[in-house]
């Protein structure tokens, strides 16, 4: 992939049409930012082209040392075909027209991200720059109230800079474009421009994680012994009191609605109902619309032990939350609540 350098008259048609219809109004600079910038030897763009036409674009902005990705886009009747990838990849290959041994690129945070598809999104967006060869540094940033964690993309082969140095870089880069937005005033570029470091999380998430896991198994086996014990007397073993509370909310219920429920295999739910029926617990019923499927009912014995189960169950629950608050017990539920359904 060749990658030429776009001068002004060429950048000036590009930001007419390409960039317009590539980004919003409200994340577009003015022209004449861009024309400033150029002309001050502060900002470089290129382009690579397939079939005659621009395929891809970049826009840079440079200060101290470092480059910043300012805009950077695929032609739309391309995207798929690995021409992003390719072309950060070949830009090491024009690092002379940078004079500088990284780009910095901005990505808006996991940590800002108000909904599960804001968070994919954002997640494929890091995963394509990390296979670009792009490390992810602790430096983030709030700029006009949007949070990045910021990337680093190697042009050299040097020793990564620290945390600190790209922090410093990033700063000297917001200052070339941020400083003329708010008139040379240092309080409010300190109002809506900030760079500050985040440490890495990989090892408390790996915790949080071993943590969370180990803490469930606990109650998991905890509430199996405790239920089995009290449970053995009428037969029970396993999950089967499980599924007897579940025929009781859910009358007709089918086998393999069972095992959806609770994620457990078809053919442990076919073994526990055929013990529950041999106990007189559960009768079958074979279904008038399908009479390949079998719904079950509660028997008059079935009846009888729900609220039992429900009564152990619910000792088991004060003995585990005895050392917790009701706000607490309130909270924990809550946040169960959203790791379930995230």
């Amino acid at each position: 992939m060749k990658i030429e350098a776009i001068e002004e008259k060429e950048l000036k048609a590009l930001y007419d049409t390409r960039l317009r219809e590539d980004f919003p109004p409200d994340e577009l600079r003015p022209f004449a930012s861009m024309e400033y910038l150029l002309k001050s030897g502060m900002y470089r763009c290129f382009a690579c082209r397939e079939g005659g036409k621009t395929a891809a674009y970049a826009l840079f902005i440079l200060a101290e040392g470092a480059a910043l990705l300012d805009y950077f886009a695929v032609d739309a009747s391309l995207r798929g075909q690995g021409i992003g990838s390719r072309f950060l990849s070949a830009l090491k290959s024009v690092s002379a027209e940078f004079s500088v041994p990284y780009v910095l690129i901005e990505v808006e945070s996991l940590e800002s991200a108000q909904t599960p598809e804001q968070a994919l999104e954002r997640r494929r967006r890091l995963g394509f720059y990390q296979n670009c060869g792009c490390l992810l540094t602790e430096v983030y940033s709030l700029l006009f109230g949007v949070e990045y964690q910021i990337l680093l993309l190697p042009l050299r082969n040097a020793i990564a800079p620290g945390p600190e140095e790209v922090k410093a870089s990033l700063e000297a880069l917001y200052r070339v474009f941020v400083t003329p937005l708010t008139n040379g005033d240092e309080a409010s570029y300190q109002k809506v421009c900030r760079c500050f470091l985040r440490p890495d999380r990989s090892e408390k998430s790996k915790n949080f994680a071993r943590e969370l896991g180990r803490s469930l198994t606990f109650l998991y086996r905890n509430r199996s012994k405790f239920m089995g014990e009290r449970l053995r007397q009428y037969g029970f073993s396993g999950a089967m009191y499980m599924m007897l509370l579940h025929v009781d909310r859910h009358p007709g219920a089918t086998q393999d609605s069972i095992a959806t429920h609770m994620y457990i295999d078809k053919s442990n739910v076919a073994r526990r109902i055929k013990q529950l029926e041999e106990l007189g617990y559960i009768r079958r019923e074979t279904d008038r619309s399908d009479r390949r499927q079998n719904n079950l009912y509660l028997t008059e014995q079935g009846k009888e032990l729900i609220p039992l189960i429900r009564t152990y169950l619910s000792q088991w629950g004060q003995s585990v939350a005895s050392d917790l608050t009701e706000e607490e017990q309130d909270t924990l539920l809550r946040l169960l609540a959203k790791i379930r359904k995230g």
